[in-house]
């Protein structure tokens, strides 16, 4: 290998290489490759270092093969050249790298040297060398490749280099090479199909960047027309079509292209029934057509009634492409779909109303998209791997079809309504008539019509007609909700009923405020094995989480139905703790490893209990009575794996155990309503409320060594802050001191968001455990925040941590907390604290940071930054506490990153978030002004401005309200860095 790269890098390697590739008898093909790599590596960086002599020898030598491999000799016969394809394609590039480097001044004659070599020694009365035909269009396709692909990026002499190419081959050698297309394809279209479809190919890559007249004429586009029907070739003809109608071109002039070609009139003389690969072909160039159509339509005014003539004749193809059975076929016109409703859109918001056929198109195109909808015969619903991999395709298109269902809502309201209405009351009323012998596909794509008609509708679900504040009527959507629910649909033995059945009712739970008897049925449904007992695991964990949404958003009409519900699900709150998939070979389990295994799901039905027991309608000592049926199992579960723990510390499962029982507790407490901020609230069920906490307490100090109690620690206490208000206050001390003393990195993100929670809720009563806890904090903090990442994963650790500590910072000053920075115990600390919040703003690497920084400067200079009171007289209207030693660091570090940091060369003036930067930047300087006065305009003027501007921006500062001086710093700012 090593000998290898020394022969690419030496300077007469190539040499080498050339002698390697043509010599005879021909070396492997290896060492051919690798002499080629050679040639390739000298053409495209070396190539100014040779000589004329030497770009001749390297011209004429490889010319000199193209001569001897595939010019054929009598007796060769029709064959292609044996040569590898992989080298052929090789060589094809060396020869193209040549050809940029030498064209047009240095080999003018190139192309027409292969143009001869075509017509040279062809044998059995062909006209044309099929070898020399071969290899010169892989080389056309190889030059596409270097000159004209624009999806390559390439450097401004590339470009330019490239342009000059292909105006010097537009000048002359284009003209020859499309009628040297045309000869081939006439020629090989019989003699050798791989030749023909090579040519056809290379035109749709040309087609772009030449005159569309060399193709677009009589005899080509008959020959293209003839190959549409051969089935060997009709494929590459139909794509060849289609990049020709994609020819970037004004719009009048493709209007007129589109004409000329007349493809509907084509199209609907093609066998469309056999060949589906055919068919998506076709398809997409249906689609091509229309979008096109449809840019002409938007961008030319006086093009826009023939422009739209021609789409209505593609409208029959649209609509039969896709309500194709085959979904490839059906996505191809996805793109033609949009654009059209785009237009209908414009049109009805123009007009007021689309025209009677558009609204017959409209129909139609909502009948296809609905039927499109459907399940096929071949997919199922769940089944094998591969029923699921098809299943996800489906669904995958059923998400783009809503896309245009949703927009034919937009389009036409009434026919929409009228529409889905009649399909879904027609399935409903068939499956009453007939019963179970209906295809269960009919009936899950009625309920998937229904969902999707309340996620298109805008505004408030109306169910029912009032008068008089009576129930008079159903609207059409109220009438359909019904019917589902009256039918008694979810008892249909297949297993997608059940789960679209509950999507709808928790979708449209509005319906039952307004028709409250309904809800027994609903929720019967729910409980048995239709829902949260269902045998599939699928429908099971998705109906808990359905549970949960339909009892919270109609908590107020649950009362009735709490104890029935509760037995019913009394089964399902057992809490079961699983390692079989989980890798604990090192002794530890993560917060995420924790939650796998289906308990992440399980919690909704803990958090629903939590609404049922709290329904207002419930008689607080009967409340007390289920919240006790429910959680005293969990608790004594709780004592009885903690004892396990403590005389087995390895086994894993034990406290895997208790992080679901403590999780399942938290999550029981989140459905309890909240008490008031400075409220002891008093229900009955609060004692049973402490006795959790204490409970979970214990285990955690017994257990906090691992993060998985930590974190169903820190989870359930912040679910009963909510909930207890102060009375959960004594308890915090203990949670807060070991979770500081035992958490990770990633703990601490966490954990300061928690604190900041208890800071919000608890302000001021927890003053005094925010002032123990500062100082060991920021240590802890600080000791992370300074350490070297090891890698990636680590570095956006520590970022994640830099942000949590600023935001912890800015919610301690936004709730009124910045005493304890300023308290006897922490005062020591504040400035060092104050540093690495100068040190963070200074950093425009990490912008969302700076800004947080700089805030967070910005409200310190308002509490500490004014003037410190010496007489009864002054009348600053400063609202903080003047703080000794603040006025220093505010002139030394404050105002010092104000200029500094838009200076650097890092921060981009243009970029949005950095104007943010810029715009706390002018509100400190403003508040600075307000706090400070004379006394800080002649320090800008001695220290900070230059002489020649110093005058206009303390004048800007003075005079300007703060949105305008935001606007006239950030043009400073420009002007400086400029």
């Amino acid at each position: 290998m090593n000998f290898c790269e020394q022969i690419k890098a030496s300077l007469d390697g190539w040499q080498l290489g050339l002698s390697l590739f043509v010599r005879f008898p021909k070396s492997t093909p290896e060492a051919r490759l690798f002499a080629l790599q050679v040639l390739e590596g000298v053409m495209q960086n070396r190539f100014s270092s040779l000589d004329k002599s030497q770009v001749n020898h390297i011209q004429s030598t490889l010319m000199e093969f193209v001569k001897r491999e595939y010019v054929i000799g009598e007796g060769d016969g029709d064959e292609l050249s044996t040569e590898p394809q992989y080298l052929k394609n090789k060589f094809a590039h060396t020869l193209t790298l040549l050809f940029v480097q030498m064209y047009p001044s240095d080999w003018h004659n190139f192309f027409d040297q292969f143009l001869e070599l075509i017509q040279t020694n062809t044998v059995n009365g062909n006209k044309t060398n099929i070898r020399v035909a071969d290899i010169f269009l892989r080389i056309l396709i190889s030059i596409d490749d270097e000159v004209a692909n624009i999806e390559i990026q390439r450097g401004k002499e590339q470009a330019n280099r490239n342009t000059a190419i292909k105006d010097n081959m537009r000048a002359g050698d284009v003209q020859k090479l499309a009628s040297t297309w045309y000869e081939l394809l006439s020629e090989y279209r019989v003699r050798n199909q791989d030749i023909a479809i090579t040519c056809l190919n290379i035109i749709g890559l040309y087609i772009a960047w030449i005159d569309i007249n060399l193709i677009v004429n009589d005899a080509f586009i008959v020959l293209l027309y003839e190959l549409l029907n051969d089935t060997r070739l009709r494929i590459a003809a139909c794509e060849c079509l289609t990049e020709i109608v994609c020819k970037g071109m004004k719009p009048a002039e493709k209007l007129k292209l589109i004409e000329i070609l007349n493809l509907t009139n084509v199209m609907g003389n093609l066998d469309l029934t056999d060949d589906i690969e055919f068919v998506e072909h076709v398809a997409k160039l249906t689609n091509v057509l229309g979008v096109e159509l449809c840019k002409i339509w938007e961008a030319d005014t006086a093009t826009k009634a023939a422009a739209y003539g021609q789409i209505e004749l593609l409208l029959p193809f649209l609509l039969k492409f896709l309500a194709n059975e085959y979904d490839d076929v059906s996505c191809a016109v996805f793109s033609f779909v949009s654009a059209l409703q785009a237009i209908f859109k414009k049109q009805k918001k123009q007009a007021g109303s689309l025209a009677g056929s558009q609204r017959e198109f409209i129909d139609s195109l909502l009948k296809v998209i609905v039927i499109k909808m459907k399940y096929d015969d071949e997919t199922d619903w769940g089944g094998t791997e591969e029923d699921e991999v098809e299943e996800a395709e489906f669904l995958e298109m059923r998400k783009n079809l809503k896309t245009f269902f949703d927009a034919i809502y937009n389009i036409d309201e009434q026919l929409f309504t009228s529409y889905v209405h009649t399909a879904v009351i027609n399935t409903l009323d068939k499956y009453q008539r007939v019963g179970n012998s209906i295809d269960w596909r009919e009936l899950e794509l009625a309920l998937h019509v229904l969902l999707l008609y309340g996620e298109a509708f805008k505004g408030q679900l109306i169910f029912v007609l009032k008068h008089n504040n009576e129930i008079i009527a159903f609207t059409p959507l109220g009438e359909m909700v019904s019917k589902m629910i009256q039918c008694n649909i979810s008892t249909y033995p297949h297993p997608s009923m059940p789960l679209i059945f509950f999507e709808n009712v928790a979708r449209y739970y509005q319906f039952f405020e307004v028709q409250p008897d309904c809800i027994p049925t609903v929720l019967g449904a729910f409980v048995d094995l239709r829902g949260l007992h269902n045998a599939i695991l699928q429908i099971r964990t998705r109906s808990w989480y359905l549970f949960h949404r339909f009892v919270k958003l109609l908590k107020s009409r649950m009362g009735p139905y709490v104890e029935t519900v509760l037995t019913n699900i009394q089964d399902l709150l057992v809490v079961q703790a699983n390692l079989s998939s989980i890798d604990v070979s090192d002794g530890t389990i993560t917060k995420d490893q924790a939650m796998e295994g289906g308990f992440d799901d399980q919690i909704y039905l803990f958090e629903t209990v939590g609404i049922l027991i709290t329904v207002d309608t419930i008689p607080t000592e009967r409340q007390t009575e289920f919240a006790k049926i429910v959680i005293n199992p969990l608790l004594a579960d709780i004592e009885r794996n903690l004892s396990k723990v403590m005389s087995e510390p390895e086994d894993l499962l034990h406290v895997l155990q208790l992080h679901h029982l403590i999780i399942a507790i938290g999550s029981i407490g989140k459905g309890f309503p909240d008490a008031l901020k400075t409220e002891v609230p008093t229900a009955e069920w609060v004692v049973l409320l402490k006795q959790s906490v204490e409970v979970i307490l214990v285990a955690f100090k017994a257990l906090s060594r691992f993060e998985i109690v930590r974190e169903s620690a820190r989870f359930a206490f912040a679910r009963f802050v909510n909930v207890l208000g102060v009375e959960i206050l004594p308890y915090l001390p203990e949670l807060i001191t070991g979770l500081l003393n035992e958490s990770q990195v990633s703990e601490l993100v966490d954990f300061l968001p928690f604190i900041g929670l208890l800071s919000h809720k608890f302000n001021p009563s927890i003053y005094d455990i925010l002032n123990e806890l500062i100082c060991p904090l920021v240590t802890k903090i600080f000791y992370v925040l300074n350490q070297t990442p090891s890698g990636t994963d680590e570095a956006m650790l520590l970022l994640n941590l830099r942000k949590a500590y600023l935001g912890f910072i800015l919610s301690l000053l936004n709730v009124g907390m910045d005493a304890v920075f300023i308290s006897d115990l922490n005062q020591p600390r504040l400035e060092s604290i104050l540093q690495s919040v100068v040190h963070y703003a200074s950093d425009p690497a990490d912008v969302p940071s700076a800004r947080t920084a700089f805030n967070i400067l910005s409200k310190t200079l308002v509490l500490w930054g004014g003037p410190i009171q010496s007489s009864t007289n002054n009348t600053s209207t400063n609202s903080g506490r003047p703080l000794p030693g603040f006025e220093q660091f505010m002139y030394d570090h404050i105002l010092r990153i104000c200029f500094e940091v838009p200076m650097k060369p890092e921060f981009c003036i243009t970029d949005g978030q950095s104007n943010l930067i810029l715009n706390e930047i002018s509100s400190i300087l403003k508040t600075m002004y307000s706090l400070r006065g004379h006394e800080l305009l002649d320090y800008l003027r001695r220290v900070w401005l230059p002489l020649d501007s110093a005058d206009e921006f303390l004048q800007a500062l003075q005079q300007l309200e703060l949105k305008e001086f935001r606007k006239y710093f950030q043009t400073y700012v420009q002007r400086s860095k400029s």
